[in-house]
């Protein structure tokens, strides 16, 4: 029977390689051209021992942070350039962060997922690049801050952020804290959401506002 010991050691020795693993990805990706595939298995091995728990895919990313606070179901796919992180410890102060994405979801690059609270996306989620989406803002926005540099400034965050089932979020769209968006929604791209958003609903706009609500005949 192995001993505390040496089962610590072996996690240390697990945490090493994925991270060679992870910079030698990075040294071929960009120098040598690995092919995708290759760089994709070799990158989503040097992570996955971190995370809460994998069972989708990751494409080279660019930045990850708080991993074992994030949950990733099956068949999800999150393309490269991805910016995934959760935030535990932030200016001083501490935080339980949750970020869970489910089945059958495909995020499309460069996207930006980042809680200090909790963030939850449902099954069959689409986006596409350069979405934003966030429970958390630099401070609340108050007077007593205005002396405060942004980056010094504690994390706030309005409410948990809830992403249903079969939602399809444009390009460059921006979903901040406390939103919950029902099943089915499409949120336009460029849309910048800051309240709810009903089941199959189409909102675009800064701010984002209902343009129609789908039914069986559309």
């Amino acid at each position: 029977m192995k001993t505390v010991k040496e089962i610590i050691g072996k996690i240390r020795n697990m945490s090493m390689l994925s991270k060679i693993v992870f910079s030698l990805c990075n040294i071929f990706q960009y120098f040598f051209l690995l092919p995708g595939k290759v760089c994709g298995r070799l990158f989503n091995y040097a992570i996955h021992w971190h995370f809460k728990d994998i069972k989708g895919r990751i494409y080279h990313a660019r930045q990850l942070k708080g991993l074992q606070y994030v949950k990733i179901d099956y068949g999800t796919i999150l393309s490269r350039g991805i910016v995934l992180t959760a935030w535990d410890k932030y200016a001083g102060y501490d935080y339980t962060p949750s970020i869970q994405i489910g089945s059958h979801c495909r995020i499309g690059e460069y996207c930006h997922i980042t809680a200090c609270h909790s963030i939850t996306i449902g099954n069959n989620v689409l986006t596409g690049r350069y979405v934003y989406i966030s429970d958390n803002s630099h401070g609340k926005n108050i007077e007593s801050e205005l002396n405060t540099p942004p980056s010094l400034r504690p994390l706030y965050a309005k409410g948990p952020v809830v992403i249903g089932n079969n939602v399809w979020i444009g390009e460059s769209a921006r979903i901040l804290s406390g939103v919950t968006i029902g099943d089915g929604a499409i949120i336009g791209a460029n849309a910048v959401v800051t309240h709810d958003v009903p089941s199959g609903a189409v909102v675009g706009g800064v701010p984002a506002k209902v343009i129609k609500m789908m039914t069986l005949l559309d």
